[in-house]
């Protein structure tokens, strides 16, 4: 993938993040923002008129999402999948 494609990807996930962190930073967020993408980006396709690479994209789309949740803890709001603050400093 292109490094500009995946800079405005980062810029993109980031600004839907931002937009509505419980929806985009929740637990489901990972199919909200997918689903959002092929709104945005391919609103006149079906799903069997997508390419491969569109796919990909939206794989990059939920990974991209992760990290910037990692990132900027303020529009996390997972609970499902999060590790207790206990859990991750160990307890004794």
């Amino acid at each position: 993938m292109e490094k500009y494609l995946k800079k405005q990807l980062y810029v993109w996930c980031y600004d839907k993040i931002k937009s509505n962190p419980k929806k985009f930073g929740g637990d489901f967020s990972n199919s909200a923002i997918m689903y959002e993408y092929l709104i945005e980006f391919y609103p006149d396709y079906s799903i069997v008129q997508l390419q491969q690479e569109v796919m990909s994209v939206l794989s990059t789309v939920s990974r991209i999402k992760n990290k910037l949740l990692v990132k900027n803890p303020q529009f996390d709001y997972r609970t499902l999948h999060k590790r207790k603050k206990s859990e991750s400093q160990g307890s004794n």
